[in-house]
C-alpha cells in the first residue's frame, strides 16, 4: 500500500474522508480536500498531533483519502469520481460510532490490502519488542528498509508492472511515514488502540499468509481471537440470517446489497463473541431464504435482494 503515508491512520479522519466523498461525489481529490477541510478541520483541531489541519493547504487532506482508497473504502472508478465502494465503503458509515470505531472492520480490510508488507513489519516490531508506548516513531525507518528490499528482491517484477517505484533507493522520511501511519493505525489512541498482547496475536494468526493470493476464509474468526484472546463461536443459520437481514436494511440501494458488505457488517457486529466465514455466508445467503442473490460488478462480490414474498412469511411467522 504505497500511500499509506503521512499523517495516515487517524481513523476519524479516515471517517471525515469517507463521509466527505459520500457526500460529495467529485473528480478533483483537490476540490474534495478543500471541502473536508472546511467541514472538520475544527473538529480535528484537540489532543496530541491533532492540530495539523487547522492552518494547513488542501494537501494535508489527501493521506486519509488515500488510505480510504488503498483499503476498500473509497473508489476512483475510471478516473471519474470519488466515491464510497458500494461494500466495504457503506458498511462503514453505517456502522461507525463516535469513539468507538469499527475494529474488526478496519482490520480486516487493512490486513486483506497490506498484510505483505504489514505481517512481516509487525514481527519485526514484536521479535525487537519495540516500545509502543514511548509515543515517538524512533527507530522504525530500519525495519521498512529491511522489508523494502526483501519485497523488491521477490516481487521486483510484478510491483514494477503494477506501479513504478518512486525512486531505487527511498530516502529516510519516506521510510518512516510508512512505518509510522502503520503504528499509528493499529496502536495508537487516535488509531485502533491495540496493545502489544493484541498485536502478538495478530501476528501469529495471519503470519503464512502474507504471500497468500487470498484471506484466509477464517480470517474474522482469526481477528476476533487476536482482539479477545479466544475463538469466536460460529453464528447459527437463525442468527446468520436475522443479522443479514438487519445488515441488508442499511445497506441496500434501489433494493440490492452488496454481500461482501453485509459479510463485514454481520461480523463486526458479532464479534467478539460470534462470527462467520466467507464461504459459509455465501452459502447461506445461496441457499437460505428470504435472499436471492445478482451477479456484482465485481469479482469478489455478489448482490443479495430480499424477496418480498419470502420476507413477508417470515415475518408473520
Amino acid at each position: 500500500m504505497r500511500y499509506l503515508v503521512g499523517d495516515a491512520g487517524n481513523v476519524q479522519r479516515l471517517y471525515f474522508a469517507v463521509r466527505t466523498a459520500s457526500d460529495h461525489e467529485i473528480e478533483n481529490l483537490q476540490t474534495l480536500c478543500e471541502i473536508y477541510l472546511r467541514k472538520f478541520r475544527g473538529l480535528t483541531a484537540d489532543g496530541p498531533r491533532k492540530r495539523g489541519l487547522l492552518h494547513s493547504s488542501w494537501r494535508s487532506a489527501e493521506p486519509h483519502f488515500s488510505l480510504a482508497r488503498e483499503i476498500d473504502l473509497l473508489e476512483w472508478r475510471e478516473r471519474e469520481r470519488w466515491r464510497i465502494t458500494f461494500g466495504a465503503g457503506k458498511a462503514f458509515l453505517s456502522v461507525w460510532i463516535d469513539d468507538s470505531p469499527p475494529k474488526a472492520l478496519l482490520l480486516h480490510q487493512l490486513i486483506t490490502y497490506d498484510r505483505t508488507f504489514l505481517i512481516p513489519f509487525l514481527i519485526r516490531l514484536v521479535e525487537a519488542e519495540y516500545d509502543f508506548t514511548a509515543g515517538k516513531f524512533v527507530g522504525l525507518e530500519k525495519y521498512v528498509e529491511e522489508i523494502w528490499s526483501e519485497m523488491w528482491q521477490t516481487y521486483g517484477r510484478e510491483l514494477r508492472e503494477r506501479e513504478p517505484p518512486l525512486s531505487a533507493t527511498p530516502k529516510r522520511r519516506t521510510l518512516l511515514h510508512h512505518a509510522a501511519a502503520r503504528v499509528r493505525f493499529l496502536n495508537k489512541l487516535e488509531g485502533l488502540g491495540l496493545n502489544m498482547d493484541k498485536l502478538i496475536r495478530l501476528t501469529q494468526e495471519f503470519h503464512g499468509f502474507e504471500d497468500t493470493e487470498e484471506m484466509p476464509d477464517d480470517s474474522f474468526f482469526r481477528i476476533g481471537r487476536a482482539m479477545s484472546g479466544r475463538r469466536p463461536s460460529e453464528l447459527s443459520a437463525s442468527e446468520l440470517t436475522d443479522k443479514t437481514l438487519q445488515a441488508f436494511s442499511v445497506l441496500q440501494r434501489a433494493g440490492h446489497a452488496s454481500g461482501f458488505g453485509a459479510y463485514l457488517l454481520v461480523n463486526e457486529r458479532s464479534l467478539p463473541e460470534k462470527a462467520v466465514d466467507w464461504t459459509a455466508f455465501s452459502d447461506h445467503i445461496r441457499k437460505e431464504g428470504p435472499f436471492a442473490t445478482r451477479a456484482s460488478f465485481r469479482r469478489d462480490d455478489f448482490l443479495i435482494t430480499v424477496e418480498p414474498h419470502a420476507e413477508q412469511a417470515r415475518s408473520q411467522r
